[in-house]
């Protein structure tokens, strides 16, 4: 009886351990890919609003070789992603930005809709450090919540029930009359 307490109080005493060990920052297990190479600093507003500007970004979420997420291309515009966002690598190791509120998630490469506002200027009231080579020389996007890829479709099928605005057309020159 007495080996069976005291095996039972080890067993305990190992399982305690870890608790009085200081806390270690793990990561998500979906980047601890062997061969994942660093996830890119999301840039996020500090700013916690359920309101966005009426601007829309439509593109192509583009990652530049300098580790800058983008919208269309190398000379895309910046985004800031809205405060509920994080980045993640996806377990087909994609790089994903997911909406914690919506649940709605888009990866690099993707065909995205973002509602928000374009500002210029040095980018200001974010929670990364914004690395040099993501600081924008002339715009970047303040995006609002991440869209669904369904009401990124509604939003498509809208535009194209649109009607289009008429060209304007050019009056006919007046005729010079001369005295």
């Amino acid at each position: 009886m007495k080996n069976n307490t005291q095996h039972a109080a080890l067993v305990l005493a190992v399982l305690g351990l870890p608790a009085c060990a200081p806390a270690a920052r793990v990561a998500p297990v979906s980047a601890q890919a062997s061969d994942a190479t660093p996830l890119p600093a999301l840039i996020r507003s500090t700013i916690r609003t359920e309101t966005t500007m009426q601007a829309l970004f439509m593109g192509r979420l583009h990652l530049d070789p300098h580790g800058c997420l983008r919208g269309g291309s190398d000379e895309g515009p910046i985004i800031v992603w809205h405060h509920d966002t994080g980045i993640e690598r996806a377990p087909d190791g994609r790089i994903r930005i997911a909406d914690s509120t919506t649940g709605n998630a888009v990866h690099v490469g993707d065909e995205i809709a973002l509602s928000g506002g374009y500002r210029a200027g040095p980018i200001g009231n974010v929670t990364e450090p914004v690395p040099q080579a993501c600081q924008p020389p002339k715009r970047f996007f303040i995006a609002g919540r991440v869209m669904s890829e369904a009401q990124r479709q509604d939003m498509l099928q809208r535009q194209h029930r649109q009607p289009q605005a008429p060209l304007p057309t050019s009056a006919p020159a007046a005729p010079t009359v001369r005295r």
